[in-house]
C-alpha cells in the first residue's frame, strides 16, 4: 500500500524513470537467479551421477605384474567412462617411511595430505647406462602406486605424534578410487624436493623423489582413499567422503544449497522489481 501511494504521487517523468530502473534491475536479478538455477540443476546431476558410480561393487584392481600398463598413459576418455568415481580396492605393502605432506585445508582446518607409496607389483627399470656398457639393462624391482591416504591436522605433522603408524611387511587393503594427475604446469607453486618442500600433488616429482623404478608409469594416475560408510579406518588420517570427493574433483566453490539460496533470493527480488515496474505504468 505504501508503495502504491508513493507511485501515485509521482509525476509522469518520475514514473517513467522508476519503470526503466525497476525493469532493468528485474532483468539483472532474474538473470542471476536463472544462472544459479542452471548451476544447481547441473551440480545435482553431476552429484547423482557420481553417487551412481560409487554404488558399484568394490573391485580389486591391484596391478599385479604387467597389469600396471592399464594405468600407463591411459587415454582420458577411457578413464572418464570406465574408472572415474568407480570404487576399487588395492592390496600391497604400504611404505610409511617414505612420506610426502602437502598443505591443504580440510573441513575448515589447516593440515596436510599424506602421500605414501604402496608396493604391490614388480616393475621393470631400463638403464641406458647399462645398455652402452653391454650389461643387462632391464632390472626387475618392486614398483609402487602413489597413494593419497587422506588428511591429518597440522599438529600431527611430526611422525613422532603418530606412534601407531609403523612399517610392516603385512599386506594392507585400501578402498578408494583412482584419480588422474594434473599437468605439472597447471600448478601455481612448484615443489622443491631437494628441501622436502611440497606444495602440490605433482606425481612425477613425488615418484622421482622416492626413486620409484616405475615413476614414469605412476605419474599419470594415483589412488585416493575414500571414506566409505562400511569401511573401518584404524589410521589417524581422514579420507574425504563421496560428496567431498565429487566437489573436489569438479573444484566447486559453491554447492547446490548455496545456489538454491541465491536462486530464491534473486528470484524474489526480480519478482518484486517486476511488480514495481508494472505499478509504475
Amino acid at each position: 500500500m505504501l508503495t502504491t501511494s508513493l507511485i501515485k504521487r509521482m509525476n509522469r517523468s518520475e514514473r517513467l524513470l522508476t519503470f526503466k530502473g525497476a525493469s532493468f534491475l528485474s532483468l539483472i536479478t532474474g538473470a542471476v537467479a536463472y544462472t544459479n538455477y542452471r548451476e544447481r540443476i547441473k551440480k545435482e546431476f553431476l552429484r547423482s551421477e557420481g553417487h551412481y558410480r560409487f554404488s558399484h561393487l568394490v573391485e580389486n584392481v591391484t596391478p599385479w605384474q604387467n597389469m600396471y600398463f592399464t594405468w600407463f598413459r591411459m587415454p582420458e576418455p577411457e578413464f572418464e567412462v570406465y574408472h572415474r568415481f568407480r570404487p576399487y580396492y588395492i592390496l600391497g605393502q604400504l611404505d610409511q617411511s617414505k612420506e610426502v605432506l602437502i598443505p591443504q585445508k580440510f573441513r575448515g582446518q589447516e593440515g596436510y595430505m599424506v602421500i605414501n607409496p604402496m608396493y604391490c607389483y614388480e616393475g621393470g627399470k631400463l638403464s641406458f647406462k647399462d645398455i652402452f656398457a653391454g650389461n643387462d639393462f632391464v632390472k626387475i624391482e618392486r614398483a609402487a602406486l602413489i597413494v593419497n591416504r587422506g588428511w591429518i591436522p597440522a599438529e600431527l605433522k611430526d611422525k613422532r605424534t603418530r606412534p601407531n603408524e609403523s612399517n610392516t611387511r603385512k599386506l594392507v587393503k585400501m578402498k578408494g578410487v583412482f584419480r588422474a594427475g594434473k599437468d605439472i604446469h597447471s600448478y601455481k607453486y612448484p615443489n622443491n624436493p631437494d628441501n622436502n618442500e611440497w606444495y602440490n600433488l605433482a606425481l612425477e616429482d613425488i615418484g622421482m623423489f622416492w626413486d620409484l623404478p616405475n615413476y614414469h608409469e605412476a605419474s599419470y594416475y594415483y589412488f585416493q582413499t575414500v571414506d566409505f560408510e562400511d569401511a573401518e579406518n584404524h589410521s589417524v588420517t581422514l579420507s574425504p567422503t563421496k560428496d567431498e570427493l565429487i566437489e573436489d574433483h569438479y573444484e566447486w566453490r559453491w554447492n547446490e544449497g548455496t545456489h538454491n539460496g541465491l536462486e530464491k533470493t534473486f528470484g524474489a527480488a526480480a519478482l518484486g522489481l517486476f511488480g514495481l515496474a508494472v505499478l509504475s505504468l
